[in-house]
């Protein structure tokens, strides 16, 4: 992950670089615990680790996207103004 980083022509902030590190390494920590008692060979789970680590930075942030986009459709709801129950417009009053 960090190679990756490091080897990117892309300009990214401290902050963007320290989240996907972070994400990278609670993903490598967690995936590690879960696959020792499927995965006896211990090249294959560091394989299989790696490539969990690898993924989830852009996985996360998909899932971010996701959560903002259903947010402010949720927010675009309610702040519509809401029809009459009846389904009729007011009528204008005559001079």
């Amino acid at each position: 992950m960090c190679s990756r980083l490091l080897l990117s022509e892309d300009k990214q902030t401290w902050g963007w670089v320290a989240r996907r590190v972070g994400a990278a390494s609670i993903t490598a920590v967690l995936a590690n615990y879960a696959l020792t008692d499927y995965i006896t060979s211990s090249s294959l789970r560091t394989a299989a680790v790696g490539g969990l680590s690898y993924a989830s930075p852009e996985v996360l942030d998909a899932l971010l996207r996701w959560v903002k986009t259903r947010a402010e459709r949720e927010v675009e709801k309610v702040s519509k103004p809401k029809p009459k129950p009846n389904g009729k417009a007011s009528r204008k009053k005559r001079k």
